[in-house]
């Protein structure tokens, strides 16, 4: 498989997870009191929406051979791995009942998230130094961004109610 096809097939992964979470999530933490009432589902799904098109974007640049993007890709596959153990897979074992995401996070999400890795390190594009320096990197930006998409979701159901189902006629 060609770097560029491995990429892009990480991005479809990403998606189909993505997908799980936006479908699942939101009745799923509805019936945990301990999670419910944080996001709403319009918010949870425009953020899911938005990371998904910016793994495009990253992938499209990858794919053409850039390295910044490859290593960039690299370490948002790093905290995908992490992901799928924390959150996916700890509130499974905790709440003891599938909690979404857990099934595509650890079956596709892991295995080809440590395939590009392997690619990036193989292809020289990074480090191990590197990997590790841009997955904290993305990391942290997620941890900052994700809220921000959270409440750009409420201010638009708030502001726009024809965009969300909660808003419809």
């Amino acid at each position: 498989m060609t770097p560029a096809a491995l990429y892009w097939l990480f991005a479809l992964a990403f998606t189909v997870h993505n997908i799980e979470e936006g479908l699942f999530l939101p009745v799923y933490a509805a019936g945990e009191s301990r999670l419910s009432g944080r996001v709403t589902p319009f918010a949870l799904r425009s953020a899911l929406v938005i990371l998904t098109a910016a793994i495009y974007a990253i992938v499209a640049f990858a794919a053409a051979g850039n390295h910044s993007a490859i290593e960039l890709l690299a370490g948002f596959a790093a905290v995908m791995v992490v992901n799928a153990m924390v959150p996916h897979l700890t509130l499974t074992v905790a709440f003891r009942r599938y909690a979404p995401g857990t099934g595509t996070g650890i079956f596709l999400m892991v295995p080809l998230s440590l395939l590009v890795i392997v690619d990036g390190l193989a292809a020289g594009a990074l480090t191990g130094r590197s990997l590790l320096v841009t997955a904290v990197v993305v990391a942290v930006a997620l941890l900052v961004v994700i809220p921000l998409l959270f409440w750009a979701g409420h201010f638009a159901e708030r502001r726009l109610p024809w965009l969300s189902a909660n808003g419809a006629i």
